[in-house]
């Protein structure tokens, strides 16, 4: 058998560690294939679109030859369901809610200064900067909570690979310049939550909702630097006073103590939220004695009992129904039945 076939925690382990390997290659073949097109304000968004494509392809084959997928693209988290847009929209109003709760915090204890571009340039650069946005979230999404996560969870667990996922992404923020020991407990809190999105719904979109409406909301919404830079938003720009642990300074909410309380208070309403969608598509198929059985099929017919036994009609109005004398169980002194449509009358008294 291949090593990278068939079941098992160690095979699944090696094609965890397969995926990581294309998830590497994907970062330096979408960033040289983005600057052969454009280095100005649009090379972000090609270098995500980049990376979407070959994550898609790479982790569409590995399905294909490593799994034996019949659907590739719905196994790696991508399935297309008829509540796929309100999962998005679930994760969207989420996301926006708890950046609004930790600026609205950080506005009342502090000071919050807010400065507006409007010239047309700054409308056009906006809009390439919500596509930038859109796409790195599912590319993120794709990349951390896709097949290389799938896989992880085949090998340790839901709940290991939870912890490890929140382990790799606060690593992950060490390199971000100006990082915090704050923001990287932030970031692994998100990758609990999100790591979570998926676990409960075995797809991609309220992740991809989720992710999204954080970074846009912090970003562009509220002009805040997003992870460190300004470079997201082009028509609002706010500037907030306070101490550190409350603004989280030059790194923006996401070097905020308010933001880490937020997110844990947030994975409690995520839980609540995806209650049904938990039950519908997490939870494991009901086997009778183990083996699937469709009663539909002709070799496994209705019960002869079920099919065949009359109805049961009550008795009329009126009647007086007495069993037959041969009916099974009637003891032979009884007489035989008799229905009558008269009225059952007392018996006459003697005069």
């Amino acid at each position: 058998m291949s090593l990278l076939r068939g079941p098992g925690r160690g095979r699944a382990f090696v094609r965890f560690i397969g995926a990581v390997g294309w998830l590497l290659v994907t970062y330096y073949l979408a960033n040289r294939a983005a600057h052969g097109f454009s280095r100005g304000a649009v090379f972000p968004l090609l270098r995500n679109l980049f990376q979407i494509f070959m994550l898609i392809v790479g982790f569409g084959y590995m399905e294909l030859a490593w799994d034996r997928s019949s659907e590739p693209i719905r196994a790696m988290g991508l399935p297309s369901r008829p509540g796929a847009v309100r999962e998005f929209g679930m994760g969207a109003a989420l996301g926006w809610g708890m950046v609004t709760v930790v600026l609205l915090i950080v506005a009342l204890v502090g000071h919050f200064y807010v400065l507006l571009w409007a010239a047309p340039r700054a409308w056009g650069l906006l809009v390439v900067q919500i596509l930038t946005l859109l796409a790195g979230a599912i590319a993120g999404e794709i990349a951390f909570r896709g097949y290389p996560f799938q896989k992880l969870v085949e090998t340790v667990g839901p709940f290991a690979a939870t912890i490890l996922a929140a382990i790799l992404f606060g690593a992950l923020r060490l390199t971000t310049p100006g990082s915090t020991p704050t923001a990287v407990w932030i970031s692994g809190v998100a990758a609990i939550l999100l790591s979570a999105a998926y676990l409960r719904t075995h797809a991609l979109w309220l992740g991809w909702g989720l992710h999204f409406a954080w970074t846009a909301s912090i970003g562009i919404l509220f002009g805040q630097p997003l992870a460190g830079s300004r470079q997201v938003s082009t028509v609002i720009h706010t500037y907030v006073d306070g101490p550190t642990w409350l603004t989280g300074a030059e790194f923006g909410p996401e070097g905020s103590l308010i933001t880490l309380i937020v997110l844990w208070v947030g994975l409690y309403f995520l839980i609540r939220m995806t209650s049904e969608l938990a039950w519908k598509y997490s939870q494991p198929e009901i086997k009778p004695a183990g083996i699937p059985v469709d009663l539909s099929h002709p070799m496994h017919p209705a019960p002869p009992a079920a099919a065949s036994a009359p109805p049961t009609e009550a008795p009329k109005a009126g009647l007086v129904q007495i069993a037959p004398a041969n009916a099974p169980g009637r003891p032979e002194s009884q007489n035989p039945a008799i229905e009558t449509s008269s009225p059952v009358l007392p018996p006459a008294k003697d005069t």
